[in-house]
């Protein structure tokens, strides 16, 4: 057996949990563990810049070396705050870093020069985060938006142009397309000029180790989100994983990745309104003699179709279908003149006068006329707008949550959300965007089964704890915790495997194997598998966590998509 000797190193000042499992896993990396020990001088360094040292070294020297994984122990002979001559000294094989640490630009030189390989996050229980944000158009103007207010981009001035720019969406995760960055010890984004990057996606690729059954694929399987709505999205629909996969094979600046994209939408905010799945039949026929304009589009023969399906499941999902694939190919010219038709009509309708007085209008026939002229000031002449008719019209109070399975149609129209999904940035779009349509994929691919939007009520596991969790939602489940002030909270998310949490609101602090840091409104931090923090609130704190189910870790290959 060929010998790999590992050497780490640390303050050791209090020696807690947090580093025996630094130090167990760093022997694992070879056939022995030699530890450096920071001496008194780097201490004294230490305790000027924020450190308190309560042992001296000799003690911490003795405390280390009688840990049954470590070999040997020494003190280091360094008079900066680096073990960069100790390493030249030792010569090991291996440089272990643990927690966020990386190796000084000394360390880093020595390691370079000597051949030494380097290897950190050793024993990370908690990354700090910074999310990435998103500023698509429709996203709320800065100064209305929550995703400003939780990143502390929120402006004063009265700058017109800076106050309009919109904060649509914060991504918590490793998603290519916007991957959080990992904090330096201090809570500040490293300077560029440090030599590693510090996204998320690097740091895991250096400490797999806190990823738990995640190691070998180094990946997030889910992805956590805040959306806030100031204009609808488009009206989309996400594959299925064997479509994903063919979409990205063939069209990959359009499809970034192979994966799938079930989700769920939990309001933040009462006035969240999306559309989502199709209606009943029964319903649609009930609002087309109030809608000439949308019979004009899906043609003679689908009326009828609709008409005669009626109570045969598969047949109406079958007139669905034809229905709204007529109107969705329907010509670009006569789409258009039905618009401006529908939208004069909606108009008059809102202002009380558009219907004789013995004409009765359905309640829903009403609500779509109104979303209509919304969505006309938004996008003009689309197709999209007709589809108010086809799916169902949701609004969701505070704490209620919308599921999206793959190849269910739905648009966000307004509100603010927490979402979570599977990782993936798959959208297959169809109108109310300026950007690409795949009409025909989207018809091709969609659920026409009609019937009530799909929503999810949580289980109380305890009070003020609430889970967001399905049979059929695989990848992840969404903890959504309120921890009144001067409350605590100890809680294990996942044994197997990472989770991420968002601190919505209030103040307090997390501890994490006697380690201690502050929580302030939008701090993100991702938790190790298996690592059990302690909350405590000083003023009322509300945290949502995303992870894996355990039986995601059941199941014969977890990987949620190959990268390239």
């Amino acid at each position: 057996m060929t010998k790999r000797v590992v050497v780490a190193s640390g303050y050791f000042n209090p020696l807690h949990y947090g580093h025996v499992s630094y130090l167990e896993k760093a022997r694992d990396l070879g056939t022995s563990l030699i530890v450096i020990v920071n001496n008194d001088l780097q201490a004294a360094k230490h305790k000027k810049n924020g450190g308190e040292m309560r042992l001296p070294a000799r003690e911490r020297v003795k405390l280390v070396r009688s840990l049954q994984c470590v070999d040997a122990a020494v003190e280091a002979i360094d008079e900066d705050e680096s073990v960069a001559e100790t390493l030249r000294l030792l010569h090991p094989d291996i440089f272990a870093n643990g927690g966020g640490s990386k190796p000084t630009e000394q360390e880093f030189k020595v390691c370079t020069e000597l051949g030494i390989q380097m290897v950190d996050g050793l024993g990370i229980q908690l990354l700090s985060l910074t999310p990435f944000t998103q500023h698509y158009d429709w996203g709320k103007p800065r100064n209305e938006s929550i995703i400003a207010a939780l990143t502390g981009q929120q402006t004063p001035e009265n700058d017109k142009e800076e106050d309009s720019k919109p904060f649509a969406e914060l991504w918590m995760g490793d998603h290519p397309s916007g991957p959080a960055r990992v904090q330096s010890p201090s809570g500040k984004e490293p300077k560029k000029k440090l030599w590693r990057s510090s996204s998320l996606q690097e740091v895991m690729h250096r400490s797999p180790s806190m990823l738990g059954q995640l190691s070998e694929t180094k990946q997030l399987p889910f992805l956590l989100k805040v959306l806030s709505i100031h204009k609808a999205l488009s009206i989309q629909a996400h594959p299925d994983k064997i479509r994903a996969a063919k979409l990205h094979r063939e069209r990959p600046d359009i499809y970034k990745d192979p994966n799938h994209k079930p989700e769920i939408a939990i309001a933040l905010s009462d006035d969240f309104q999306a559309l989502c799945g199709f209606r009943p039949v029964s319903e649609i026929l009930q609002m087309l003699p109030h809608v000439p304009e949308l019979v004009a589009l899906i043609g003679s023969e689908a009326v009828p179709e609709l008409e005669a399906s009626l109570g045969d499941e598969d047949r109406e999902s079958e007139a669905l279908r034809l229905a709204y694939c007529s109107m969705m190919h329907a010509e670009e010219a006569e789409m258009k003149h039905q618009v401006q038709l529908l939208h004069s009509r909606a108009i008059k309708a809102t202002m009380n006068y558009g219907y004789p007085a013995t004409e009765q209008v359905p309640h829903n026939v009403e609500e779509c006329l109104s979303l209509v002229c919304k969505l006309y000031e938004q996008y003009q002449e689309d197709i999209g707008i007709f589809s108010v008719f086809f799916m169902n019209y949701v609004r969701l109070n505070v704490g209620e949550c919308l599921y999206m399975a793959q190849n269910v149609p739905h648009a966000y129209i307004s509100g603010d959300i927490v979402e979570c999904m599977a990782c993936s940035d798959n959208v297959v779009r169809g109108g109310l965007t300026p950007k690409f349509k795949d009409v025909e994929v989207l018809c091709e691919m969609l659920n026409y089964r009609g019937g009530p939007p799909a929503t999810l009520e949580p289980t109380e596991l305890e009070k003020g704890i609430l889970l967001y969790s399905d049979p059929d939602i695989q990848e992840f489940q969404v903890t959504h915790m309120q921890i009144e002030a001067g409350g605590e909270q100890r809680r294990l998310f996942s044994s197997d495997g990472p989770a991420m949490a968002l601190n919505l609101s209030g103040c307090g602090n997390v501890t994490i194997s006697g380690e201690t840091q502050e929580v302030t409104p939008g701090k993100v931090f991702m938790l190790a598998a298996g690592a059990e923090p302690e909350l405590h609130a000083k003023t009322k704190m509300e945290i949502f966590v995303a992870s894996c189910p355990p039986e995601f870790f059941k199941s014969p290959s977890p990987s949620p998509m190959v990268r390239k």
